[in-house]
Parts: structure tokens; C-alpha cells; sequence
């Protein structure tokens, strides 16, 4: 582990005094002790770009910057595999081009030989030196001659992304001229590329656990949409047939018995359309769209206070619209269930809603809490694995939080708890 170490840092054991008097000179670091800090560095910020940043891109271009800081090389690439097709998700080095891709399969229709698709296959690291001359000598590489010639670099290092033996892209590295990688440049840069496997990795499983939330979000509509819409109306189905043999010619009926009928159509009609109403919100929020998370909440809270005669208080922190759009829709859809938990179970005559942050200076960790004064879990409250429950938990883990729920004695109270960073002077 030590010898790993110590080639990770580039490290050599070797006398080293004063050039005059020949002392030790043990406290001066030398040009390898720094470089092997400046990895360890690299390696530390990358590792936490991985863990707070939830844009894919954002996070593999802090990675690919930090490669070029920490090493003497010229560029980086990093790209993601997905469906068969390479697309680039990280640089630092290249000028902008958006149609790289475009260019990269008209290389290859052209036949260009492309070691970083060897790599990938093989998931195994390759180093070409003067790679660069090979590359814009060849015809076959003529339409990005343009962006490859750019940089000054010489030797080219293609590294797989693998996590759990599985291959989701690779990272590309194009040394400046006269460097040729060593055991501990190369450890570097296998270590940069799990970080940037991480994040690819990350961001395909958030991906999928938006899916299955999806999905869970489908099937309770569904299941809400039966157990309220399909039967009101299957009632006022039955109700239209009273009325209408109490009308019918030559039969006589009451107007008291006529007035109950349509007073109870009526009634039911009523009902069916403030569930459809409330369904229609839920597929489409509207309002989360035009006022942010902090104005969606409250309409929200407001809608479902007139229909249900709960005091419904609602405290949110400043600049909510500035987190991710996707992150604010998963916290509007938390409290959306809970507050439907809390009408549909707690018996309850007061809910409390907040949104804030907690932690040193507003950026550790946001806090959404439903709080409500009902009559807790007991055996008419929602189970544990319910398809609502099981949503809310999706959601929060699929941004690295936790959800609990638990009894308050009075009432029951849902805490979901995510790290995020919010702009300074948002509580």
C-alpha cells in the first residue's frame, strides 16, 4: 500500500543535500513531491464535484479541468457511451464544437482508426506516443484536423470508464509536447477516470430512479383516478337513471323525490370535477413552472385548505427558484403527497409546511418537513410500503437525501433532508 502510495504521489527515494555544504535539505519539496500533491488535490476536488454537483456536465468538466491543472497535459476529454453512440459530456483544453460528435462519425465512416473506442471495448488503458502527427497526417481524420490541431500536445492516453466491470465511456488525455506518461502519471489519470465513472454511473441511476418515480406516480394516479373519479361517476350514472324513470311519461313522482335526486347528481357532479381538477395539478403543475417551488407550494396549500377546511401554514426559504428545476419539481411532488396523506388519514385540523435550509451559512442541507396534528401512525395511516410513500423516498434518495416519518404525539410529521447548495443569503 505504501509503495502504491508513493507512486501515486511520484515520489523517488533519493540523497538530496545542499549543492555547496552538503546538508540534508529534507524540509524542501521537490518538483516531484509537488506534482504527487497537486494529484492528491485533484483527485480530492473531483471526488467532491462527484458528490454535490447534480449536472452530469457541470461535474465532468470540473474533472477534466482538474486533470489539465494537476498534469502537463494539453487536453481532456471525457465521453459517455450510450445506445452505441460516443458523445462528449467533459473537456477542458478543445475549443467549443457542437457538432464534434457530427465530425467524429464522418472520421469514422472515413476510417479512421480510433483508440479511444479500442480502449473502450478492451476496458483497458492505451498510451500512443506522437500521436498527434499520426492523426492530422491522415485523411481519414480530415474533419476534425481543425479542433484536434488546436492544442499542443504530442502523446495521446485513452482510459475506460468502468464501473463494476461494466464500460460507460473513456477519458482522454493529450499530453503536452516532450511529456511521456510515467506508472504514476498514468495511476492519476486511472484514478481521475473512476471519479469520472462515478458520475456517469450517478447520473444513469438518478436517471432511472426518476423513471421508476415516474412510473409509481403513474400508477397512483391511476389507482386515485378509480377510487374516486371512475366511481362518482358510476354513481351519477345510477343517479341519471332515477331521474329519468321518475320523468318518464305516465309515472308519477314527487317533487321533494325529484329535487333529492338532482341535488345528489349534482353533488356527486361537483365532486368529480374538483378530483379532476386536483389530478389535472398534480400531472401538470403549472404553477411550479410560472412561480418556483416556493409560490407552487403555497397555491398548493391554498387549493387544498378551501376544499378540505384544513389550516394549512406554509414557511419556505428565499431563492428556491435557483435550485435545479427537476430537484424543485421532486420536492413539490413530496409535498403534494404528504399533505394528500394528511387528508386522506390524519384526521387532523392543522398542517405546518416548511422549506428551508440548515447547516453553516444556508448551504449544507435543505429540510422540507409536513407536520401535521392528526391522529399519528396508527392502523389508518398509510403503510410503509405504499406506492405514495415509496415515491417520496425515491425522490429524496435520487438526490442523495433520506426521508423519515414518524409520530409526534400529537399528529405525524414527514422530514425529507437534501444536500444542496443555495446561493448566499437564501434561508
Amino acid at each position: 500500500m505504501q509503495q502504491a502510495v508513493a507512486c501515486l504521489a511520484g515520489r523517488e527515494v533519493r540523497p538530496a543535500g545542499c549543492p555547496v555544504c552538503g546538508d540534508p535539505l529534507q524540509d524542501r519539496p521537490s518538483e516531484d513531491d509537488r506534482r504527487g500533491q497537486r494529484r492528491l488535490a485533484a483527485i480530492a476536488r473531483a471526488a467532491s464535484s462527484v458528490a454535490d454537483t447534480a449536472s452530469l456536465r457541470v461535474t465532468l468538466d470540473v474533472v477534466a479541468r482538474e486533470v489539465v491543472q494537476a498534469e502537463h497535459i494539453a487536453a481532456v476529454q471525457i465521453l459517455q457511451v450510450e445506445g452505441g453512440t460516443m458523445r462528449v459530456v467533459g473537456k477542458a483544453g478543445f475549443t467549443d464544437a457542437e457538432d464534434f460528435a457530427d465530425r467524429l462519425e464522418e472520421c469514422r465512416r472515413l476510417g479512421a482508426r480510433m483508440m479511444f473506442v479500442e480502449a473502450f471495448r478492451t476496458r483497458r488503458r492505451i498510451m500512443i506516443p506522437r500521436r498527434k502527427v499520426a492523426v492530422l497526417t491522415d485523411p481519414a481524420w480530415a474533419p476534425l484536423h481543425a479542433i484536434m490541431g488546436a492544442p499542443r500536445w504530442d502523446c495521446f492516453v485513452a482510459v475506460p470508464l468502468v464501473v463494476r466491470g461494466r464500460a460507460l465511456g473513456v477519458l482522454n488525455a493529450y499530453y503536452e509536447p516532450g511529456e511521456v506518461p510515467g506508472c504514476a502519471d498514468l495511476e492519476f489519470l486511472d484514478a481521475m477516470a473512476d471519479q469520472a465513472a462515478m458520475a456517469v454511473d450517478s447520473a444513469e441511476l438518478l436517471a432511472r430512479s426518476r423513471h421508476d418515480a415516474q412510473l409509481a406516480e403513474r400508477a397512483r394516479l391511476a389507482r386515485e383516478l378509480h377510487d374516486s373519479v371512475v366511481q362518482q361517476v358510476f354513481s351519477m350514472r345510477m343517479h341519471a337513471k332515477a331521474l329519468r324513470s321518475h320523468v318518464t311519461s305516465g309515472r308519477v313522482s314527487s317533487p321533494e323525490r325529484l329535487q333529492s335526486v338532482a341535488d345528489e347528481l349534482l353533488g356527486l357532479a361537483q365532486n368529480a370535477l374538483a378530483d379532476l381538477r386536483s389530478l389535472v395539478s398534480q400531472l401538470h403543475p403549472v404553477e411550479l413552472v410560472e412561480r418556483g417551488l416556493a409560490g407552487a407550494v403555497r397555491d398548493h396549500a391554498a387549493s387544498v385548505q378551501s376544499l378540505s377546511g384544513l389550516q394549512i401554514d406554509v414557511e419556505t426559504a428565499e431563492k428556491l427558484e435557483m435550485l435545479p428545476v427537476e430537484l424543485q419539481e421532486d420536492l413539490y411532488r413530496i409535498v403534494q403527497e404528504a399533505l394528500h396523506n394528511v387528508v386522506k388519514h390524519a384526521r387532523a385540523t392543522r398542517v405546518r409546511i416548511r422549506v428551508r435550509t440548515t447547516g453553516d451559512r444556508g448551504s449544507d442541507r435543505l429540510l422540507v418537513d409536513v407536520a401535521d396534528d392528526g391522529i399519528g401512525l396508527d392502523g389508518t395511516a398509510p403503510r410503509a410500503g405504499a406506492i405514495g410513500l415509496v415515491s417520496m423516498q425515491t425522490r429524496a434518495r435520487g438526490w442523495g437525501g433520506r426521508m423519515e416519518i414518524r409520530d409526534t404525539a400529537p399528529g405525524c410529521r414527514v422530514e425529507v433532508m437534501i444536500p444542496v447548495a443555495l446561493p448566499d443569503g437564501a434561508s
